[in-house]
C-alpha cells in the first residue's frame, strides 16, 4: 500500500497543485453557470483565491508537513501566475505555437513555485542564536 509519507516530497507537490488546479476550473465553471452575467476576470479571480486555500491547505498538510507564511505563498502563487503569462506572451513572441508555449509555461512554472515554496513560503525555520 503506497503512503503519502513514502511519495517525494515533489510528486505531493504535483499532486495538490492538481487539485488546486481542478478546484479552480470547477468553482469558475460553476460561478460562470450560477452568475452568467458576470465579468470572466471576476469569476477567475474568486476561483483563484478559493483554489488558493486549498493549495495552502495541501502543501501545509501534505507537501511540506509544516506550517507556512500564507502571505509568503500568497506572493509565490501570484509570482507564479505572473511568470505564466510572460513566459505564455515571450513564446508566442517568438513564434512557438499555442500548444508550446502552453506546454513551456506549464512545464516551468511549478518548478519555480515548488522551489520557492520550500525555499522561502514553508522554509524550515531556524533558531535564532541569542548571546548574552
Amino acid at each position: 500500500m503506497l503512503r503519502p509519507r513514502t511519495i517525494p516530497q515533489p510528486v505531493r507537490f504535483l499532486v495538490i497543485g492538481g487539485v488546486a488546479t481542478l478546484t479552480h476550473l470547477a468553482c469558475a465553471l460553476a460561478l460562470t453557470r450560477a452568475m452568467p452575467e458576470a465579468s470572466l476576470y471576476a469569476v477567475n479571480a474568486a476561483a483563484f483565491a478559493i483554489a488558493f486555500f486549498v493549495s495552502f491547505y495541501g502543501h501545509t498538510h501534505v507537501t511540506f508537513r509544516r506550517g507556512g507564511s500564507m502571505m509568503k505563498f500568497l506572493v509565490v502563487a501570484i509570482a507564479g501566475f505572473a511568470l505564466n503569462n510572460l513566459l505564455l506572451h515571450g513564446a508566442k513572441r517568438l513564434g512557438a505555437s499555442h500548444e508550446w508555449a502552453l506546454a513551456l509555461a506549464i512545464g516551468l512554472v511549478p518548478v519555480f513555485t515548488y522551489i520557492a515554496s520550500s525555499l522561502w513560503a514553508f522554509a524550515v525555520r531556524r533558531p535564532t542564536s541569542t548571546e548574552d
